[in-house]
């Protein structure tokens, strides 16, 4: 202590010198240590931890993390470490003693990591932003209660996965892990763990460790070449060894196979809770007896890429199914049953439900084994779907349909055969047996059945009379009593899901079960009271059970109902969708079926299109949209383009609902999550959204739907009027590319919301940028993402307006075709936030950009920006740009165009980068030396010269290497 100067002798010091151990002492100075004293002192509630930053003599960086101690914050730090890029080479790792209970207060950390950024990293900058995260982080673990610490592990997983490199679980390689253990003479566990090292290797490690809740008490990591050496030194939560045998087993096992897991995380729509299950899998595996099954079953990488998934994709598919049934599950994941089908064959299917009537059970059993198979092969289909990226929500709909079918077709011949014991058959007025047919509406009439869709019904009968049973009753009343008990035996699983409604029947819940076919004629007939939203709905109906020529009877009466000239009323059809707007949406959050431009949208105006052109154009009639969209296309009514578009949209609306009710497990809510949170990010990465082209997932997802969505309402607007988009909202920048009718109070709206304050000079040049045809359509894209860029710049006008000027310039060599562009920044969107931030960042740069345009290419490469510009390599390019010139006009000429362009280069750094002021001007200084140095040289030579005998002396600015954009440059020329 006495080598220790400028500390207080106060109990928090004496306190913290006795709770390290010795060999803290030596790896730190007395400086360091009384600095260290000083930052745990200042830590409290506000401020849960600090950090010290250093770049060191031989390039690498050394990171110093003070915070407090609890369980598994050692892999909230080394996860956040890793994910900030920082790669992790050595490290030390100290904690408080227990036995230093004089301090009164929780345990205190200190954890130092040798290590590298990646290059042209600003060191402050990456300091600032970590530390402010990991006080973040560290903030949420220390709220009393274990949901402080869930939702702190949550974060850092979630930073994790997204810092895993795009390719991480491609190679399908496990490296074998060594781990030895022994006991320490002071009571604790030491691990040495010896590897290849790999991405977040030592978060993967500290997080099985504290899953197995294991305190940490000390670690040092070493890297030899690409081998991982790391001791960790680790007690029980009560401070003691971790001794017994059986126990220790566990860890081991457990480290290796979540470290493991750890790594295939990137396809799990929900990693942390895949990795938490995972690990109570591993526990229920380590207590049977075919351990070594297991083992090499969970060291197969394909096996751990589908579990992830599979173990993140949906709380109640764990809770309900995976949970209760991995022991079958899991072998299923082999290399041999890999790429076959989970669910069953629709014949395979219908012989199981055809045996179980053959059983003649009660219908209570009946009800319960139908709902078995029901629920079962619910739960296969989704594994298929889940598993297989090949089986869209295409294979998705066709199986749940053909299992709807099936299982209603089974239900209501299960209460038939029990029927007709004791009322007999129904018959009509004349004698002749009533005729049946169950008829699909909405997805299930669609054929379109997705998770969690209702199972829309209609029971029909064909006449009026009584049944001839011992018991006579009514035909109305039989088919009441049978379809209403018929529906009864299928239940919905949890909130909605495999639901039968019944309310598109004649007269909604106020009219009978079952419907006569007199009735359905009086009901939807010219005269009849059907309101037009429920005659468009029966575009969508299908007969699926009972008469097979009462089906096709129905069908025809509707065709002529619904495809006869004028049997819609559009004013009532606009009227239902503001209500639809006004009672299942909520301002400020969007809703994937009833927000403006969402599915139901795309779906009634398809239907509406069905209805006016199917009076003379049979094949217009037709249950499914994906056909109606096909025929609306092939009679001229839409273009090939907008097909594909719309088709495209119908795809996206339906996987983001699927996904919604599979996240959620609920087929009631409907509304996208807040983009920045969380559940956002699970739902992007459900619907198989990934990291790619510099786009988070849930990026990539808002993307989509902001450009769907307008898509869909220039659909609208184009073929129904712009009053039918409904309700008050304006739209976002695809709307002002796509829209033709786009009032200007709703564009300025638009344009204010974005940050411009010339609304009108802003549209006008998104519709220059955008043009006609194919290539408006990709501007609509971009258009979404710019904007995002575009509201974080100082001045969006003027960005635009420079971006408008560099498109519309005259060809030029090096600059592509507008479309090329378009592409170009599409597929890499890091270029488009620097060529936007170059547009509103500097007049001057703008300029020179429009006037050279081939100059984006080349300081928009990583290369260039991320590394400081040295005076040699400076001088390398100038002497072969300076090597052709053959006079002194073509030497100016060739130093000017470079001075140009370098000095773009370094104002891109400075502008997109906030690179450190001291290393703008050096790079200043260090082009105008080599200006400088280039010229002479090749005057020199020209002259025939000597090189001694005459120097250049720099003054002022330049003289101090402290030259900026502006200022002058002092020279003096010397001569022997």
């Amino acid at each position: 202590m006495d080598d220790i100067p400028e500390v207080p002798e106060d109990d928090f010091f004496l306190s913290h010198l006795a709770a390290l151990p010795d060999n803290y002492f030596d790896n730190f100075t007395p400086l360091e240590i009384a600095e260290h004293a000083r930052i745990l002192k200042s830590l409290g509630a506000s401020v849960p931890c600090d950090t010290l930053v250093s770049e060191k003599p031989d390039g690498f960086i050394e990171c110093t993390v003070f915070a407090f101690d609890k369980p598994g914050v050692f892999s909230l730090i080394v996860g956040l470490l890793s994910a900030a890029g920082f790669t992790i080479h050595s490290g030390l790792s100290f904690t408080y003693a227990k036995q230093a209970r004089e301090l009164k207060e929780k345990r205190r950390i200190i954890d130092r990591f040798t290590g590298s950024l990646k290059s042209g990293t600003a060191v402050p900058a990456w300091q600032d932003t970590f530390t402010e995260k990991l006080k973040s982080i560290l903030s949420l673990s220390q709220v009393p209660g274990p949901e402080g610490l869930e939702k702190a592990k949550q974060r850092i997983n979630e930073e994790v996965v997204a810092g895993l490199p795009e390719n991480a679980a491609a190679e399908n390689i496990l490296y074998p892990i060594q781990i030895s253990i022994e006991q320490t003479p002071d009571n604790k566990t030491r691990l040495f763990i010896t590897s290849e090292d790999t991405p977040f290797f030592l978060y993967s490690l500290s997080s099985a460790l504290a899953l197995h809740n294991i305190s940490i008490e000390t670690v040092r990591i070493t890297t030899n070449g690409s081998r991982v050496e790391d001791e960790f030194e680790i007690t029980d939560l009560t401070g003691e060894a971790v001794t017994d045998p059986v126990t220790l087993n566990q860890l081991r096992v457990s480290v290796i196979f979540t470290k493991q897991f750890t790594y295939f995380l990137s396809k799990a729509p929900d990693p942390y809770s895949a990795l938490v299950r995972f690990e109570s899998i591993i526990q229920n595996v380590l207590s049977v007896a075919a351990y070594s099954f297991w083992e090499k079953l969970l060291s197969d990488p394909g096996i751990l890429k589908d579990l992830a998934r599979l173990l993140g994709a949906s709380d109640f598919i764990w809770e309900d199914f995976i949970r209760l049934q991995y022991e079958n599950i899991f072998p299923m994941l082999t290399a041999e049953t890999r790429g076959k089908s989970f669910s069953h064959l629709r014949e395979e299917i219908s012989l199981e439900l055809s045996a179980l009537l053959d059983k003649g059970l009660p219908l209570p059993e009946t009800k319960k084994e139908l709902n078995e198979i029901k629920d079962r092969e619910i739960y296969l289909i989704d594994l298929d779907h889940i598993l297989d990226p090949d089986k869209d929500f295409l294979f998705l709909s066709r199986k749940l349909t053909d299992l709807a079918e099936l299982v209603v077709e089974t239900a209501v011949s299960a209460v038939m055969e029990h029927y007709a014991k004791d009322y007999g058959t129904p018959l009509s007025f004349a004698g002749m047996e009533a005729g049946w047919t169950v008829m699909g509406l909405g997805k299930l009439g669609g054929a379109a059945l997705g998770y969690a869709s209702d199972i829309e019904l209609l029971f029909i009968y064909s006449d009026n009379g009584e049944t001839t049973g011992p018991e006579k009753i009514s035909n109305s009343e039989f088919f009441n009593r049978l379809w209403t008990e018929a529906i009864s035996l299928i239940e919905a699983k949890r909130q909605g899901i495999f639901r039968v409604d019944t309310r598109l029947r004649p007269f909604g819940s106020a009219g009978p079960m079952a419907c006569s076919l007199e009735n359905f004629c009086r009901y939807y007939g010219r005269e009849g009271s059907a309101h037009s939203y429920e005659l468009l709905a029966l575009i969508r109906m299908r007969a699926l059970a009972g008469s097979r020529e009462l089906g096709k009877q129905v069908e025809r009466l509707r065709d002529e109902m619904v495809y006869s000239g004028g049997s819609l009323n559009l004013e009532e059809l606009r009227a239902l969708r503001e209500k639809q707007l006004k009672e299942k949406t909520v301002p400020g959050r969007w809703n994937a079926k009833f927000s403006p431009g969402a599915l139901v949208d795309l779906e009634y105006t398809v239907q509406i299109l069905q209805s006016l052109h199917g009076a003379d154009n049979h094949l217009l009639r037709t249950p499914r949209i994906h056909i109606a969209l096909k025929e609306l296309m092939t009679a001229g009514i839409l273009s090939g383009e907008e097909e594909v578009r719309l088709v495209h949209s119908y795809h996206f609306f339906r996987r983001l609902i699927n996904g919604l009710r599979m996240l959620r497990g609920s087929a009631e809510d409907l509304f996208l999550p807040e983009v920045d949170s969380d559940e956002y990010v699970h739902l992007a990465r459900r619907m198989g959204y990934q990291q790619e082209k510099g786009l988070s997932p849930s990026r990539n997802m808002h993307l989509e739907f902001e450009t769907r969505t307008a898509q869909v309402r220039r659909f609208v607007e184009t073929y129904l009027g712009r009053p039918a988009v409904p309700g008050a909202y304006t739209g976002n920048a695809a709307d002002l590319v796509l829209s033709e009718t786009l009032t200007p109070e709703a564009a300025e709206a638009i344009c204010r919301a974005g940050g411009f304050s010339d609304a009108e000079r802003a549209r006008e040049n998104l519709k220059t940028l955008a043009g006609r045809g194919e290539r408006r359509q990709l501007f609509a894209w971009l258009a979404v993402l710019a904007w995002d860029v575009l509201i974080t710049t100082p001045d969006p006008d003027m960005a635009l307006n420079n971006w408008e000027r560099f498109v519309s310039s005259p060809p030029s060599e090096g600059m592509p075709s507008p479309e090329d562009h378009f592409n170009e920044l599409f597929s890499q969107p890091r270029r488009l936030e620097i060529l936007l931030k170059i547009f509103a960042g500097s007049q001057y740069f703008a300029d020179t950009l429009i006037r050279n345009p081939v100059f984006f290419e080349w300081v928009s490469s990583a290369e260039r920006l991320y590394t400081l510009g040295t005076k040699e390599r400076m001088m390398e390019e100038l002497a072969a740009a300076a090597g052709s010139a053959d006079s002194v006009r073509d030497l100016a000429n060739a130093l000017r165009l470079f001075k140009k362009r370098e000095v773009l280069r370094i104002g891109t750094r400075d502008i997109c980068f906030g690179v450190p002021i001291q290393e703008i001007i050096l790079e200043l200084s260090n082009l105008a030396e080599a200006c400088i140095q280039t010229g002479l040289d090749w005057l020199r030579k020209k002259a025939g010269l000597p090189e001694q005998g005459f120097c250049i002396l720099a003054f002022g600015k330049l003289g101090g290497s402290e030259l900026n954009y502006s200022s002058d440059i002092d020279l003096l020329g010397l001569s022997a």
